[in-house]
Order: structure tokens, then C-alpha cells, then sequence
């Protein structure tokens, strides 16, 4: 007994871009690039990563749809990682 009924692929892929993950990641990296910098190290290992994961996550979201949430946590977390760069050299300096 064969069966010749046909069904339609059903595509599992996830690559589709993420622009409201990268969002949550860039303002999560506000307060982890401002509120946990008295901790040791604290701007460096909870602001820093999140910041660049939401820039790989915006960049790859506006690369496939032009997305202004996209650009907002590009920007968002640009922002984050320029402010703990500027506080590592000002409190290296002094």
C-alpha cells in the first residue's frame, strides 16, 4: 500500500533576524555597563558582552530588514560601550 499524497516542506530554520532581542539586549547592557561598574570588574563582564551581542543582533536584523529597532540597539549599546571605554581610560588616568 502506497500513499501519493504530497505535503508541503515545513521549514525549522530560526535564522530569521532578531531586532526586539537585540533591543532587550542593549538595554540590559545600560545598567550592566552603569549600575554593576562598582562591582569587581562589573562594567567589563555583564555590560560589555551584552553590548556586543546586541550590535552582532542589531547589525545582522538591519542587514535583512530595515528595522528602526534594529538601528535603536545598535545605537543604544554603541553608546554603552563608548561610555565604559571613556570611564576605563578617565579612572586609568587618574
Amino acid at each position: 500500500m502506497e500513499s501519493s499524497v504530497t505535503r508541503p516542506a515545513v521549514d525549522l530554520a530560526t535564522d530569521r533576524p532578531k531586532p526586539g532581542l537585540a533591543l532587550l539586549l542593549a538595554v540590559l547592557a545600560v545598567p550592566g555597563s552603569t549600575v554593576a561598574w562598582d562591582l569587581p570588574a562589573g562594567g567589563l563582564y555583564i555590560g560589555l558582552p551584552l553590548g556586543i551581542a546586541a550590535i552582532i543582533l542589531g547589525v545582522r536584523a538591519r542587514r535583512q530588514q530595515r528595522s528602526g529597532v534594529a538601528l535603536a540597539a545598535i545605537i543604544i549599546a554603541g553608546l554603552c560601550i563608548a561610555q565604559m571605554a571613556i570611564w576605563t581610560l578617565v579612572s586609568a588616568v587618574s
